[in-house]
């Protein structure tokens, strides 16, 4: 048995299997909270049913269906991405990208609905095959592209140079993907996935109308799919509904007539005597695992698992069990697994055929415990509990060998763990020791050197004591270079007096050289003003002879008129005779006085062009004047400011005095300073002779100092090492 299953460990020891479960083993988690989820909803108990009805169950319910759909309904796309993530790492790719690639990949051959949609249940348990399928192909394929790149500057985001690293790879592997589920689209009318269950399908069409071979043969299919990680359940439904879909139906009936459940019409087999009878505890009869685990197993891992997934045994719901474990792809459980099942079903057939069972006559809900079940499948005989409980023990007889192998084998793996726990601690205690132990060595070695330090600091105190004697001296020095500091102080305030000067005699220079070349734009806009003035006159002179003009124009007008007066005053006594001559008259008359009105409007608006010339030349006049004067005043300005800095420059010769006389101060102080210098410097002399024996002392001292330095540099390495060891052990 260990050779056929070490044997078996190394055909399940590739790339693909490890990828599959460690991606299974990842979403444990979210299939806890589906499963957790699925339970509270469809928990057969009457109680619970009621409060879900209530407002407030009915929240929770929603939620439950909310978490369901965010969790279970949406396995395949899970699987999908952690799957991608993982074999992707093997081959070293980036394990995200390879993720994004399986699922795009995979939502590309799924079958849409009539309104565009993806059919919620190719995302669920029921597409996982196509799902694992999918992402080990796109995967493949987007390792195959890997080499395709678009290179880009190093200077860029190292997210953007992945993101052109990986976008060939990534496009060209959908795109081949989804190309190949077009082309059967095209061809067959079916895609990729429903490809892919429709093979499952026909190898297991051999079930022939629900007999005993049948459905032993659709046992064993269910289970080996779900070995791999497939919904079984739901890719033999099509079977199952095709080989016993209405055997419960036909006994619903039958019992209905006369109520005896050992009646030989009545089918045996149908989907509530598998529900019922063999898939106690979900897919495998997990029930029979759990019990066994509690009663051989000593690893604590499978006892937590047991302990967590037996509730959701109860109520038929075992992904926990499935993946905790696992089943799923484990080795050492696929014979139980598979032959279980298979017995149960052998047993279940043969007590109702034998009539020692009644048989099954009623539905019962999938979620309902053994035995509870049991006794209401059977239209309420104690056979179908009393069936259930062999069916159950059969179960654990045959889990249990295969349940010690692989307790035997984890208790081995908790007991390498406790005995690296336990080097671990030893190893850690032998640092604390030896840490301790040096520590000493440490101590021992301040205390030495502590000794030395206190031999220094006695040489230093006699050095400071020396260094007191000489204050007397130093403080008459401080006195010299008070003085100094008032001396140097007085010239820094001539020096800075002077440079204020200075700088008040560039102000009025420029102020004054700003103000001389304003009176220069004075004058210049004083002689434009002139200029503008005279062609003023000149147009008012051309508009006076404009004037004449019109009144030579005017004095016409008028003797015309007179004349027209006198032909039209004689016209006017023959009027009855002549009146139309008179007519010609008057019209004349009339334009005459038009254009005289229009001379006169002309002659108005020439004299209101004068007057505004007249006034505009006015007030250019006045400004003229203005700016003059202040032209003048500006000039006035300048002769005063160009006065201040006559004066300024006598004051700066006398501060230049002043400065000399006190560098003559300074000078005087200089050498008095140097005759105390000398005095100091003899001083110096021997205290640093002084200083060089302390100094010998101290390198020796210092010496010393490395050593021990060097004993503590020693420690650390033994410690690092001895570190290093404990967490070598603590990763294997």
């Amino acid at each position: 048995m260990e050779n056929i299953l070490q044997t078996a460990d190394r055909l399940f020891q590739n790339r693909y299997i490890i990828s599959i479960k460690k991606a299974f083993t990842i979403t444990l988690p979210v299939i806890i909270l589906g499963s957790i989820a699925s339970l509270i909803n469809n928990i057969p108990i009457n109680i619970v049913q009621m409060g879900l009805s209530t407002p407030v169950g009915q929240v929770i319910r929603a939620v439950n269906s909310a978490i369901w759909l965010g969790s279970t309904a949406v396995m395949a796309i899970l699987i999908a991405w952690t799957l991608g993530y993982y074999l992707g790492n093997t081959y070293k790719l980036n394990g995200t990208l390879s993720a994004l690639t399986s699922v795009s990949a995979y939502l590309a051959i799924c079958v849409t609905t009539s309104d565009g949609g993806i059919s919620l249940g190719q995302l669920g348990s029921g597409g996982l095959f196509g799902a694992i399928l999918i992402a080990i192909l796109a995967t493949e394929l987007y390792h195959a592209f890997s080499n395709l790149k678009i290179n880009i500057s190093e200077d860029t985001a190292e997210e953007v140079r992945q993101m052109f690293a990986a976008l060939l790879p990534v496009m060209l592997s959908v795109f081949c993907i989804a190309l190949t589920n077009g082309i059967l689209l095209m061809t067959s009318g079916k895609g990729v996935d429903e490809w892919i269950y429709t093979a499952l399908s026909l190898l297991f069409s051999a079930a022939d109308g629900g007999g005993l071979a049948g459905t032993l043969f659709l046992v064993f299919g269910i289970h080996i799919f779900w070995f791999f990680g497939i919904h079984g359940g739901n890719v033999m439904d099509s079977i199952m509904v095709s080989a016993f879909g209405e055997n419960l139906i036909r006994n619903t009936d039958l019992y209905a007539l006369d109520h005896n459940a050992f009646d030989e019409h009545l089918a045996i087999i149908s989907k509530g005597f598998l529900d019922t009878f063999v898939f106690m505890g979900g897919a495998g009869t997990s029930l029979c695992i759990i019990i066994a685990v509690f009663i051989i197993a000593r690893s604590r891992y499978m006892r937590s698992i047991a302990k967590m997934g037996g509730v959701f045994a109860l109520f038929n719901m075992n992904e926990i069990v499935l993946f905790g474990f696992p089943i799923i792809l484990n080795p050492i459980l696929l014979i139980p697994f598979l032959l279980t099942p298979l017995t149960i079903t052998l047993i279940s057939w043969s007590a109702m055929s034998l009539g020692l069972a009644a048989r099954v006559v009623t539905e019962v809900h999938w979620a309902m415990p053994p035995l509870i079940s049991g006794y209401l499948a059977t239209g309420g005989h104690l056979s179908g509990s009393i069936l259930q409980m062999i069916n159950i023990i059969a179960g654990i007889l045959i889990y249990l060998p295969f349940i010690r192998l692989m307790d035997r084998r984890a208790v081995q793996k908790e007991s390498l763990k406790d005995n690296n726990t336990a080097l671990l601690k030893n190893t850690l205690n032998t640092v604390v020791e030896k840490v301790h132990s040096s520590t000493g060595e440490i101590n021992g070695e301040i205390t030495d050197f502590s000794i030395v330090l206190e031999s220094v600091v006695r040489d230093l105190n006699v050095l400071s004591a020396q260094m007191q004697q000489q204050m007397q001296v130093m403080h008459t020095c401080d006195e010299y270079m008070r003085t100094i500091d008032t001396s140097v102080g007085n010239t820094d305030t001539s020096i800075k007096a002077v440079l204020q000067n200075m700088e008040k005699t560039n102000t009025l220079s420029t102020t004054g050289a700003q103000n001389l070349q304003q009176t220069m734009q004075e004058m210049e806009e004083a002689f434009f003003s002139t200029q503008k003035t005279n062609e003023l006159a000149s147009q008012l002179n051309l508009r006076c002879e404009q004037i004449e003009g019109m009144l030579k124009s005017i004095e016409d007008i008028s003797v015309q008129t007179t004349t027209l007066s006198r032909s039209a005053s004689i016209e006017a006594t023959h009027a009855d005779v002549h009146g139309k001559e008179f007519s010609v008259a008057a019209a004349n008359i009339k334009d005459l006085s038009e254009a005289t009105a229009k001379a006169v409007s002309d002659i108005e608006g020439l004299l209101q062009g004068m007057k505004a010339d007249t006034s505009d030349m006015i007030e250019r006049s006045e400004v003229s004047f203005k700016r003059v004067e202040t032209g003048l005043q500006q000039v006035i300005d300048a002769n005063r400011l160009f006065g201040e800095i006559v004066q300024n420059i006598h004051n700066i010769q006398v501060q230049c005095h002043t400065v000399l006389k006190y560098n003559g101060e300074v000078i005087d102080e200089l050498q008095q300073i140097n005759e105390q210098i000398q005095t100091t410097s003899h001083f110096f002399e021997e205290t640093a002779s002084h200083t060089s024996k302390v100094a010998a002392q101290v390198r020796n001292r210092s010496d010393e100092s490395k050593e021990m330095a060097h004993k503590l540099r020693k420690l650390n390495v033994e410690t690092s090492l001895m570190t290093v060891n404990a967490l070598e052990n603590l990763e294997s």
